[in-house]
């Protein structure tokens, strides 16, 4: 039986793919020891703590992973790397992150071997020679696509960026009981793991996800100038979204 008492299921519908995965006993009472634990003062809010399982797991190809949520108030939406509020790729919020995965995505559609600086990436927006959905879009156009959006922590306490990363250890038995349902459920799933995310390969690789499924890099908040993407170094070099052009298109056009 599902539980239906955790306040991170009010105002969601659940899919149906993710029934059996909140029915399993271990499952329900480390929701029960997170919910215990983090109190109140979390972001993001309730109703989206639990977002990606509204999405039809079957139908995912890739899952981007981030770490935790932003702990800025209001900030997080219960998708990895998007910013409520941002509006346009020329926003103050558009942080170095943001700025890169464009970056990167018009380098691939552009065909350079050498990625553009974020100035002549908003120039070509701006003329309309590269039509990437505006960010307040982009991550709804790219989630109906099959992309899903997934952080490690689903919570985070409010404030300042000291309190980054304050639920990783409460979130964590959660989030590889999570993990490892994907990887069997969907064995097609190709996973982007920037940064930190690298160390949950070997998991993926246990549960026979293949190799060449799983995309390592440095994490997007830099550019990783040194060295290229074979030895697991350069953002800007990951294959991630040029292997992945053909199954979801990262433009309009």
């Amino acid at each position: 039986m599902i539980l239906t008492t955790s306040q991170f299921f009010k105002h969601i519908k659940l899919h149906p793919s993710w029934e059996a995965f909140f029915s399993e006993p271990n499952v329900q009472e480390e929701l029960v020891k997170i919910e215990s634990l983090i109190g109140q003062n979390y972001t993001p809010q309730t109703e989206r703590v639990l977002r990606f399982a509204t999405v039809d797991l079957q139908t995912v190809t890739c899952v981007i992973l981030g770490k935790d949520p932003y702990p800025q108030p209001g900030v997080a939406t219960g998708r990895s790397f998007e910013v409520s509020g941002v509006t346009s790729w020329f926003d103050k919020g558009v942080n170095s992150s943001l700025k890169n995965v464009i970056k990167l995505i018009h380098k691939v559609y552009t065909g350079r071997e050498v990625g553009a600086g974020i100035g002549d990436v908003r120039q070509a927006i701006q003329e309309g020679s590269f039509a990437i959905p505006t960010p307040d879009k982009a991550f709804s156009y790219w989630e109906e696509q099959g992309v899903l959006f997934l952080n490690t922590a689903f919570t985070c306490e409010v404030g300042g960026f000291a309190q980054a990363g304050s639920h990783l250890k409460i979130w964590k038995p959660f989030f590889l009981l999570l993990l490892k349902y994907m990887a069997v459920n969907n064995p097609n799933i190709r996973y982007f793991l920037w940064g930190d995310a690298r160390k949950y390969a070997k998991n993926l690789q246990k549960w026979d996800v293949d190799e060449q499924n799983l995309y390592m890099s440095k994490h997007p908040c830099t550019n990783g100038d040194n060295g290229g993407y074979r030895n697991g170094s350069n953002f800007l070099e990951c294959p991630c979204f040029e292997e992945t052009k053909e199954t979801v298109r990262w433009i309009l056009n």
